[in-house]
């Protein structure tokens, strides 16, 4: 699948709302901004059993995506319908080996609306979120690390800026080889990217999910087409909800806060699937995701990193942010996400491998 690099023209031309976000081909200059992330707000975060979730939604798009689609006359359908739970059943039906540990970079990327859907050039927005996910079956564990998107990063040829520009500016490449120079030269086996606007069709197709809102969430930026307007409670989400209360980083906690409502929402898409009329939503899901997914896994790599997800013990499931800090209000020219060495070397030592 092609990742080819648009230039700096169409970048902005494709994506004008983020154009303080990808300085020209300069280094850094300083000028007043606003802090990324409060101080205080440095901590780490719950992303308890995601792996079935994520492991399972991208199996459904990256299989579909290389044009071939999850065999469903090997599903055991009587056993889904009589009550056995589907990840069982779907492990037993659909079951690969996973023979070695992949670490996987996985993007949740901005549609490129001037791209046709589904095309590699859609997928060349910014990054709105950044896991590095390690499957191990040598120690039968999964080791998440989620990058903010603000880090600050030097990508040749545009200076100091973002580590979500990457892949903005060269694809899924870029940013495989951005975030692997940021994280100590960490290897990276596949990626996988998936556009942000397929979160509200998937969740439409499951019939909304169930979050508690803490609290008053509202914000309208029409560049980018969101008009978040939620109030505190449990309820349900539609699709456009959903999304909103994933992206939504307008309060004290930031990029930070944006990421645990990230994995709050996985944990409720979880939910979901793991629900036995999960079945009667197949073949939705697997137009939606084929549209909304972009990877270099094969259908038989996807398959045995869903199998081998489905059978890790919560307990063996660890995740961390990057730790870091926020940048000073007079230190740069744009707020960033500071990380320095010894951040580094605490979230890759003994967790991920490295070239």
């Amino acid at each position: 699948m092609s990742n080819r690099p648009i230039t700096a023209s169409k970048i902005r031309s494709a994506d004008p709302t983020n154009r303080a976000d990808l300085p020209v081909n300069s280094s850094e200059s300083k000028q007043i901004s606003k802090p990324a992330v409060p101080k205080n707000k440095q901590k780490r975060i719950p992303f308890a059993k995601i792996g079935f979730s994520l492991s399972l939604l991208l199996s459904i798009g990256a299989g579909t995506l290389l044009g071939r689609v999850i065999p469903i006359n090997a599903i055991d359908w009587g056993g889904l319908l009589s009550g056995r739970k589907p990840e069982e059943v779907l492990m037993e039906s659909l079951g690969r080996k996973l023979e070695r540990p992949y670490q996987i970079l996985v993007l949740g990327v901005d549609r490129v609306l001037e791209a046709p859907l589904g095309s590699p050039e859609s997928f060349n927005g910014r990054s709105d979120s950044m896991l590095l996910i390690r499957f191990d079956p040598d120690t039968r564990s999964v080791d998440i690390l989620s990058i903010p998107r603000d880090t600050q990063v030097p990508i040749p040829g545009y200076g100091v800026t973002k580590i979500n520009a990457a892949n903005v500016y060269g694809g899924a490449a870029l940013a495989q080889e951005i975030v692997s120079e940021k994280l100590n030269d960490v290897e990276i086996d596949r990626y996988v990217r998936l556009d942000t606007s397929g979160l509200s069709a998937l969740v439409d197709a499951l019939g909304g999910i169930e979050v508690n809102v803490p609290k008053r969430m509202k914000y309208v930026d029409k560049t980018q087409k969101l008009n978040i307007n939620l109030y505190p409670g449990l309820q349900t989400l539609n699709g456009e909800q959903a999304e909103g209360y994933a992206r939504f980083r307008h309060d004290e906690d930031g990029d930070l806060g944006r990421i645990q409502r990230q994995q709050i929402v996985l944990k409720a898409l979880k939910a979901k699937i793991a629900h036995p009329s999960i079945v009667m939503h197949l073949p939705d899901l697997i137009n939606i995701m084929k549209k909304h997914v972009d990877s270099n896994l094969s259908f038989d790599e996807m398959m045995a990193i869903s199998t081998f997800s489905l059978t890790v013990k919560p307990d063996r499931i660890k995740a961390n942010s990057l730790k870091g800090r926020p940048s000073e209000p007079n230190e740069f020219r744009y707020s960033y996400w500071i990380v320095n060495s010894d951040d580094v070397e605490m979230a890759i030592a003994g967790k991920f491998k490295t070239k």
